[in-house]
């Protein structure tokens, strides 16, 4: 009788939910309702309007997605604009093991991203565990970072959260 009242006061699993960001353009589920902020930032080469929006999962971590537009870069590969902003923290000397740029298709749109993983150390919660996304879609920078405890559920809803990316269904006529 005790593990039936055990199991009864227990908190049910999260529902998962979609957001949408129109102002990026996107969509992602998070397992609740995330917090969002609109703020001045300096992206490289400039300061710009960036969306931020974060889901605060207290000790067991954050799932995160941060936005901007690009500016008109001509003559310059998307490529290096991933190279300036994203893998900068994937660097050398970085914590981070980042995989090369990749192209690759979200909900019929064209993209391309990189992913960097750093390996559990003791700088992140609980001895934990951080993957960070960057995707460069529909002319914005995305970034999105998951990070929380070092165990099978922190990386299970962090690859659903990194993996739930879509963007929006064009509203041009």
């Amino acid at each position: 009788m005790p593990l039936l009242a055990s199991l009864a006061c227990e908190e049910p699993a999260p529902a998962w939910q979609p957001f949408e960001s129109r102002a990026a353009g996107i969509a992602v589920e998070f397992p609740g309702a995330p917090t969002v902020t609109v703020e001045q930032q300096l992206t490289l080469p400039t300061v710009t309007e960036v969306e931020r929006v974060v889901f605060d999962r207290k000790s067991r971590g954050m799932l995160q997605v941060s936005s901007y537009a690009l500016l008109p870069t001509d003559g310059i590969p998307v490529e290096s604009l991933l190279s300036v902003d994203c893998l900068v923290a994937f660097g050398e000397g970085s914590k981070f093991v980042a995989e090369a740029p990749r192209k690759l298709v979200i909900a019929g749109q064209e993209a391309i991203a990189v992913t960097g993983i750093a390996p559990p150390g003791p700088t992140l919660p609980n001895g934990g565990w951080e993957e960070d996304r960057c995707v460069i879609l529909g002319g914005r920078m995305i970034h999105l970072i998951a990070i929380g405890p070092n165990d099978a559920e922190t990386r299970r809803d962090g690859t659903r959260f990194l993996d739930s990316l879509r963007p929006l269904a064009s509203t041009a006529p």
